[in-house]
């Protein structure tokens, strides 16, 4: 049997360390992978600290983790820092599966994070890169945009990216004066940045934007301050000559804005430039010259270069070739041009969304708009409802106030009527203490005849007590009746408790006091002296001394008040 039991001691023993050790190893490698997890994060950080300068050599560097060994969360932000040096590399975009994935991820599980209105705008924008025209490029950049503005940290670099996009999405779809809203503020943004980059870019779109407005005054500013950037920012000459060149050629200069436009096939561009736009205004200033087989020669290399078959404009290239067509009485040549013209057309006339997005813009502002009132009814709600507390509050508090001062004041009436009531029996007891020690005397001058009749029939006695016996016997036995009713006139005028405790105002309910004591204490409440004291307890003066020592010291020990011995 004790064998028996040491077995399962030792096996319950070998289970708890088997335990442990499995606890031990579960916390370890918990402590190794979140290790492993912040040096990536530290790691991926510090690539999207580096993204704007180097986006190429970000994605070589993502290139360098094991992807498949990152936590949720770090997965989310390598496809989030993916997608941005992708757009920032100018990667072609067919699908926006991973932006959505790492959108959805931020939004489930970590919404507070900036990653996730980040991922909100470059879902908007890789739609945009996509060719996408429908509202899904325009709602989440709202909500990025909704989200940026109630955070507490400001973002100018966010800020300028989602509203330059929000802005550039209103200028597609022809909504100019919305489209000047977004510009201006990414034009604060980007000054706020202090990035001439993005101050460029920004003035470039608000130039465009006055320009189709035909507010050309306002367009020469902007025009003003994009010239004022010539050869001091790489790759911005060319849009620099073009928006020169359009600017020329409207303010009926076709000199200028044939150069400006010459200059553009000579400039070294580091971004992809479409070059069918080139030759598109090329063609455009030789017509205004009346060159038109130069115009014709540049408006077929147009067509020749067009790279995005989507764009909305490109009917305007088949028209050029046709107007100039007609013009040089090629009218067969004019006729199948303007046919292929009037098909795009059609086709763009599809496309556009300025209505969409515009109600759309409007039904957004006025969502927020309702999301305010209801904020603003609940808060005014609450505070009705806090009212109403209050008050009731307050109504509590005044009654407890009223409850208390009337109790309060019954309670002074109460304490006032028993402070009469003690004057009253004070003075009651006063008189009777007066009466009491008038008899007390009158006892005192009785005893003290006793006691001199005492004497007196002593010594007639010794004399006549030989001669009339009979005589002595009857005068002893009167002497003793007398003495007797003296001794127990203790026990006579025995008193209760009341009476006690108003001559003393010590109470004794537990019977600490023996009657001889009640009485010793109530004649000294009465101003009786020692002889006074000796006289009525029938005893001497020297026994009243002990008796009443030994009894102060009894109620000193027990705590009890000794102001009677003081009076």
């Amino acid at each position: 049997m004790e064998k028996i039991i040491f077995v399962i001691y030792i096996g319950e023993k070998m289970q708890v360390r088997i335990f442990l050790f499995l606890l031990s190893f579960i916390a370890l490698s918990t402590s190794c992978n979140n290790g492993k997890d912040e040096a990536e994060l530290r790691c991926l950080s510090k690539w999207d600290a580096m993204i704007d300068r180097a986006p190429g050599k970000v994605l070589d560097s993502l290139k360098s983790i094991d992807y498949t060994s990152l936590s949720r969360s770090n997965k989310a932000y390598y496809n989030l820092l993916k997608v941005i040096s992708d757009d920032k590399t100018y990667v072609n975009f067919t699908s926006d599966s991973l932006i959505n994935t790492v959108s959805n991820y931020y939004r489930v599980h970590d919404r507070e994070n900036r990653n996730y209105i980040r991922a909100l705008a470059y879902q908007g924008i890789v739609r945009t890169r996509m060719g996408v025209k429908d509202s899904t490029v325009f709602e989440p950049l709202k909500e990025a945009d909704r989200l940026l503005h109630s955070t507490k940290v400001s973002d100018p670099t966010l800020g300028y990216m989602i509203n330059y996009f929000l802005g550039n999405i209103h200028y597609n779809n022809l909504n100019f004066t919305l489209a000047e809203n977004y510009f201006r503020t990414t034009l604060n943004f980007a000054r706020q940045e202090n990035d001439s980059i993005h101050v460029f870019d920004t003035y470039l779109a608000l130039y465009w934007n006055e320009m189709q407005k035909k507010n050309f005054a306002k367009g020469k500013i902007y025009l003003d301050s994009l010239s004022g950037y010539y050869n001091k920012l790489h790759g911005k000459n060319y849009f620099i000559l073009n928006a020169q060149s359009v600017y020329f050629d409207i303010m009926d200069e076709p000199e200028k804005a044939l150069e400006s436009a010459k200059l553009m096939l000579h400039d070294d561009q580091n971004e992809k430039t479409d070059l069918s736009r080139v030759y598109f205004n090329i063609s455009d200033r030789f017509i205004s010259f009346g060159q038109l087989d130069s115009a014709m020669l540049y408006a077929q290399m147009a067509i020749d270069l067009i790279e995005d078959s989507t764009y909305r404009q490109n009917h305007l290239y088949f028209q050029n070739v046709a107007n100039i067509a007609e013009k040089q009485s090629n009218f067969e040549l004019a006729n199948n041009y303007r046919k292929k013209a009037a098909e795009l057309y059609k086709k763009s006339i599809n496309d556009r969304l300025n209505t969409q997005i515009t109600e759309l813009e409007k039904k957004y502002d006025l969502t927020e708009a309702e999301n305010a009132t209801l904020r603003a009814r609940q808060q005014n709600f609450r505070i009705v409802i806090g009212g109403l507390l209050l008050v009731i509050v307050l109504i509590i508090i005044a009654m407890y106030a009223w409850r208390v001062r009337k109790i309060s004041k019954l309670k002074l009436q109460q304490a006032e009527i028993t402070l009469k009531q003690q004057e009253l029996q004070a003075n009651i007891l006063k008189e009777e203490a007066d009466k009491r020690k008038w008899l007390l005397q009158l006892y005192s001058n009785i005893s003290d005849r006793l006691t001199f009749l005492h004497g007196e029939v002593q010594s007639l006695s010794q004399r006549y007590i030989s001669s009339y016996p009979k005589v002595y016997k009857e005068m002893e036995k009167i002497v003793k009746n007398t003495d007797t009713e003296l001794r127990d006139i203790t026990k006579t005028l025995a008193t209760d408790e009341e009476t006690f405790y108003a001559y003393t105002h010590l109470y004794d309910k537990e019977g600490f006091f023996n009657a001889n004591e009640k009485m010793m204490l109530m004649l000294l409440a009465c101003d009786a002296d020692n002889r006074q004291l000796a006289t009525f307890m029938n005893t001497t003066v020297e026994s009243i001394r002990v008796r009443k020592s030994q009894l102060k010291k009894k109620m000193l020990e027990r705590g009890l008040d000794t102001a009677v011995f003081l009076e």
